[in-house]
């Protein structure tokens, strides 16, 4: 279903109703008391991006949003898609906070809108309950997920051996080991988005008198591999890249973007616990069939380097979590990604996901006392934005 399609669905019921009914390009005020013009729907990406997602508050208040219609419904385009509530000290919530909130992270301001989704639609999971402690990822947990599919010199399938992160329609962020595998003889093919579980062509979880399914999963054609120019092999500095797409990808309950962090994020405190996800090879020594999580301390440059003993190339481009005995990530999880919440400022009581770092390497995988090494997003933001830029 086009985005245009999906916006029409959402406002058929009201655009007889509307006896108030504006004038395109008129001036109008926001559910959130903003002014702002009155717009074709599939011209506001604030609120035509967030409808996609399928989220039932941003759905609310592009209704309360519409402002007329002539050839296809009109709404007035704000800043937002959501409602916003009273707040306290600058965070969002019903009730002045007991315990310390979530940060907000400011936003991507020096990159054009059209590079990167809004705020309004990046980093969101439909609106189910996440098993937390699980290590087995629910059906749609992080629906910014995806594995790299590669061919062989022979031009065979060999599968999947690395991930990715959706970070908007046509682009996913990777590690540039991925893309550049020499001297192993294999090519990166396609992407897959909005898998579960391997082995199925339908991923449904049954339960008692109910049964959830995800979306079908969509494997899509790499356009184009774009690993950072600086990515050193021998000490992964800048072990960053992109693959670009053959073609845009609709958004669905599965396929979703993650946020991005803003350039030179503070980093986090030692002991922050971050979440790695992917289908990397478990305990058993074979490839997950199920999208798999875990949940890693972040541990200080210079703490990792008394563990890297032999490896003294660790610099602020990196990261390091994890050490926790059995937690890790693993050889097939490269290129996936570390990532937390943060508070979304505009939407009540709700969390987004950002993307904090990309899996580099490990020694071994799940030893206790022994972290694994990541680079550093924030660091790289603007080699991201100008990427993408410079090719849409």
């Amino acid at each position: 279903m086009t985005q245009l399609c999906i916006c029409v669905c959402v406002f058929v019921t009201l655009v007889l109703q509307n006896s108030d009914a504006a004038d395109r390009g008129t001036q109008c005020i926001t559910p959130n008391q903003e002014a702002a013009l009155c717009t074709p729907v599939t011209s506001c990406h604030i609120i035509r991006d967030a409808i996609t997602t399928q989220n039932k508050s941003a759905i609310d208040f592009a209704k309360k949003s519409q402002c007329g219609y002539d050839t296809e419904p009109l709404v007035c385009c704000g800043t937002s898609a959501y409602s916003s509530e009273p707040s306290y000290f600058g965070f969002f919530t019903k009730s002045p906070p007991t315990s310390p909130p979530k940060r907000i992270l400011p936003s991507l301001s020096s990159v054009s809108s059209n590079s990167l989704p809004d705020r309004s639609i990046c980093g969101i999971e439909r609106e189910t309950q996440r098993l937390i402690g699980a290590t087995t990822a629910g059906i749609d947990e992080f629906p910014w997920m995806g594995l790299i599919r590669y061919n062989n010199e022979r031009g065979v399938d060999v599968g999947f051996k690395c991930g990715a992160t959706l970070i908007n329609n046509r682009y996913l962020l990777t590690a540039a080991h991925c893309i550049l595998t020499s001297p192993e003889p294999i090519t990166v093919v396609s992407v897959r988005l909005g898998e579960w579980k391997l082995s199925t062509q339908m991923d449904c979880i049954y339960n008692i008198a109910i049964s959830t399914c995800s979306d079908p999963v969509v494997d899509v054609n790499i356009d184009q591999q774009i690993p950072h120019p600086y990515f050193s092999s021998s000490n992964g500095n800048n072990d960053i890249g992109l693959l670009r797409l053959e073609t845009n990808v609709n958004y669905t309950d599965s396929i979703r973007p993650i946020c991005l962090p803003p350039p030179e994020l503070p980093t986090p405190k030692d002991g922050t616990f971050m979440d790695i996800s992917g289908w990397g090879i478990t305990e058993t020594g074979r490839q997950s069939d199920y999208k798999l999580k875990a949940q890693v301390p972040v541990l200080s440059n210079e703490e990792c380097k008394k563990v890297f003993t032999d490896y003294s190339h660790i610099n602020p481009n990196q990261a390091c979590a994890g050490g926790k005995d059995g937690k890790d990530a693993c050889h097939g999880d490269s290129g996936g990604p570390l990532m937390t919440t943060f508070k979304k400022k505009d939407v009540l009581d709700e969390d987004q996901w950002y993307q904090e770092g990309i899996i580099y390497r490990g020694i071994g995988c799940g030893r206790k006392g022994v972290p694994s090494l990541y680079t550093r997003i924030s660091r790289y933001s603007r080699w991201i934005l100008n990427t993408i830029h410079s090719n849409v």
